[in-house]
């Protein structure tokens, strides 16, 4: 029995041995393969001297400063003649227009003939034998009474008509045609000087601009010098009737000849300027708890460094401290 079991356990050995040799022998496992790291690229700009110029521009019109505007001071009534329009070339003394003076004119002829007559009752009582002195003087009241009526009726005639004060353009007339009733001190024309003229600009912008000021005058791509000649702050009432800031810049260059009245300009003020200086791309510096830093490349490794700025402008900034020229900046 003993050597039944002694059999049977040999026989089981045999055959697990034997089951080894059924699988395959195990490979050993390979190492993975290394990857390269990826290089980091930046794109970078360079520390660089130069000019910086911070600036300020602004649109501005050609007027004129010798302006006139027209109206019937003291005396309203019909329209009867209007001999210029818009853009019209007048003269000194040349009539523009006038309002119906038919009735007025025969007030002023009847008038006439009581100063004629005035005028011949007091001759005959000059010469007559049995004049008095208070007969002479009533007829010389009378006369005079009747002149002073005429002098004030050809004062009234003459209201009722307007001439040009200058040799100038007309530049505006309101929109009315004969026959139309006209207000007393309403504005019907203006006339202006377009040999005396200005720049005017009005905006958010010209608060920069102050009296006395050198700007730049830019007109069809040439530039013109030009000084501010008047703020808002020189003329309040003069902002208040128009609404908004302005300033005046007049031209001290030669301008080209023609008519520049209307014409549109640009008006720049340069408020900062310094050359030599180091200038960064303004993208390039960031700002944080109240200090500007920029990223630099040190033998390849990026850091932040805090820098010093000066004069800013749309586009650039100047680097007065934490960075030399040539230096390398990361712009991205």
């Amino acid at each position: 029995m003993k050597i039944l079991r002694i059999a049977a356990a040999a026989a089981l050995a045999a055959i697990a041995l034997s089951g080894c040799g059924l699988f395959p022998e195990e490979e050993e496992a390979l190492a993975p393969p290394l990857k390269e790291p990826v290089a980091v690229t930046y794109t970078t700009t360079t520390v660089e001297r130069g000019t910086i110029v911070d600036s300020v521009t602004t649109s501005g019109t050609f007027i004129s400063t010798s302006t006139y505007d027209l109206s019937f001071e003291k005396r309203s009534g019909y329209l009867s003649e209007i001999n210029v329009k818009s853009g019209d070339t007048v003269t000194k003394g040349q009539l523009l227009a006038r309002l119906d003076t038919d009735e007025l004119e025969s007030e002023i002829q009847k008038q006439k003939l009581l100063v004629e007559r005035a005028q011949i009752a007091l001759n005959a009582a000059r010469k007559a034998e049995n004049a008095t002195s208070e007969s002479i003087r009533l007829a010389e009241i009378d006369y005079q009474l009747q002149k002073i009526q005429l002098d004030e009726m050809q004062e009234e005639l003459s209201k009722q008509y307007i001439y040009s004060p200058i040799d100038g353009v007309v530049s505006y007339i309101n929109n009315v045609g004969i026959g139309d009733y006209i207000a007393a001190r309403s504005t019907l024309m203006r006339v202006v000087d377009p040999t005396s003229l200005q720049i005017e600009c009005t905006g958010d912008k010209v608060s920069d601009f102050q009296l006395g000021k050198d700007v730049t005058v830019t007109l069809d791509g040439t530039e013109y010098a030009g000084k501010v000649a008047m703020t808002s702050a020189e003329s309040p009432s003069l902002a208040m009737e128009k609404g908004e800031s302005f300033i005046r810049v007049e031209i001290t260059d030669q301008l080209p000849e023609g008519d520049l009245l209307g014409e549109s300009v640009s008006v720049e003020l340069i408020k900062q300027q310094k050359d030599n200086v180091l200038i960064l791309p303004r993208n390039v510096v960031s700002l944080y708890s109240g200090e500007s830093y920029v990223q630099v490349l040190e033998d390849g490794v990026k850091k932040e460094r805090v820098i010093e700025t000066g004069i800013k402008n749309v586009t650039d900034v100047e680097v007065v401290d934490g960075l030399e020229e040539g230096e390398v900046v990361i712009i991205k």
